[in-house]
């Protein structure tokens, strides 16, 4: 896989924006609980310490997400059992959830190489395309030789926007990636290179399903 300079930045730029908010909420919380230090606590401190505990839970949970979406960590997976929580955590508190039944896919599956990570940046992408929220499931078949994933995400609108489809397919140009584009980039390309066919066709208004082969 050639190195693209855009790229690397690009998903820099991703893990920084969804990581800000809840950092600097962190800190704004920190900086209440300092101006309180020499007055009356009242039930401000405890709110102070829910923000900090809320924020601090939301970034942990972001960069299990990230560490096994985009990092090495990803492909090492020896069971779905980390990352089925990973995309839990994503989604939680949001108006998405998730529909992953324990043992889909079979554990056996995770040994194949990339499983797990095509698996969680195709829920990620899945969770992008449902910008009112919705329902993600998740179902497998077959086995190491021959199988496929079903990630199929019910709610508006039902499909990806024409720059996240073009991205995914790998039809556009690293110069043309957006913000907003490039985990559908990503998710193609780091599927590509562990030999899967990722695919995302709408299914009425409300539906659009993805699907992973091999």
């Amino acid at each position: 896989m050639p190195l693209d300079i855009r790229v690397i930045e690009l998903v820099a730029s991703r893990i920084c924006h969804d990581l800000v908010s809840p950092v600097g909420a962190i800190r704004n919380g920190l900086e209440l609980i300092e101006e309180m230090e020499d007055e009356p606590a009242g039930g401000f401190m405890g709110e102070a310490v829910k923000l900090i505990e809320h924020s601090s839970g939301q970034a942990d949970r972001r960069l299990r997400v990230f560490r096994l979406a985009y990092g090495l960590a990803g492909r090492e997976q020896k069971g779905f059992g980390d990352t089925r929580s990973s995309a839990q955590g994503l989604l939680e508190g949001g108006r998405t959830t998730l529909d992953w039944p324990a043992g889909v896919p079979n554990d056996q599956l995770a040994f194949k190489r990339g499983a797990s990570k095509v698996l969680l940046n195709v829920i990620i992408l899945a969770d992008e395309a449902l910008t009112h929220g919705g329902t993600i499931t998740v179902a497998a078949e077959g086995d190491e030789q021959t199988g496929r994933f079903t990630i199929t995400a019910a709610g508006r609108p039902g499909a990806l926007k024409d720059e996240s489809a073009a991205a995914l397919a790998g039809t556009v140009a690293a110069a043309d990636l957006t913000p907003r584009s490039i985990h559908a980039y990503m998710t193609g390309r780091f599927a590509e290179d562990d030999g899967y066919r990722v695919a995302a066709t709408p299914s009425g208004p409300d539906r659009l399903v993805f699907t992973v082969e091999w």
